[in-house]
């Protein structure tokens, strides 16, 4: 009986461990100087695009902005920090006919936190806009996503296959250079 919790322990950890950040589509809410919805969807290893729709708390503007991502592992998969850059493009709704409706580019900068299936993160988000009244603008925001779709576990158990294949590979080659360094020659084919 001891040993068939011992594996069944074993086997829950290794799965919520493995799960760290290898979630593919998210989404939820962001608050800070607007409040709106966000989503991101992993395109690569370590980048994301995400969008975000946001309506300003100190203006009377709704912005859409298309970010695309390069994330770092800082502490563990769990837990990483975020930059990037993409468009924005915003509309005012303060009434005045001449009023201009600003776009621009945005950078991005911030870190997140994964816990089970939700993340937590925090960003800046400096904005230049290229038409409109005001040149610059500078927001920040906390966001909180809910994990829509992660990596099965075949899909993690083939990417852990080929890292482990490609450490083989890379220790085989060690070996055939230090074998090569001090003179000695295997010949494993004997018929040459």
């Amino acid at each position: 009986m001891y040993k068939y919790f011992l594996v069944l322990i074993i086997l829950v950890v290794g799965f919520t461990t493995g799960l760290g950040q290898s979630y593919i589509s998210a989404g939820g809410i962001r608050i800070g100087t607007g409040i709106g919805f966000t989503f991101q969807q992993k395109i690569a290893k370590r980048t994301t695009v995400e969008g975000v729709l946001e309506n300003s708390f100190r203006k009377n503007q709704f912005q859409i902005t298309v970010l695309g991502e390069q994330h770092f592992p800082l502490l563990s998969r769990r837990f990483n920090m975020y930059m990037g850059g993409g468009f924005h493009k915003a509309w005012n709704y303060d009434g005045e006919a001449t009023s201009i409706n600003p776009f621009g580019v945005s950078a991005i900068l911030g870190a997140e936190m994964t816990i089970h299936n939700l993340i937590l993160s925090y960003d800046i988000k400096p904005a230049i806009h290229l038409r409109g009244k005001q040149v610059f603008d500078f927001q920040t925001g906390i966001s909180l996503r809910y994990v829509f779709y992660r990596k099965t576990i075949v899909e993690q158990m083939k990417d852990n296959h080929k890292k482990r294949k490609k450490k083989r590979i890379k220790k085989r080659k060690k070996r055939k250079k230090e074998r090569e360094k001090s003179g000695k020659k295997i010949n494993w084919r004997f018929w040459e």
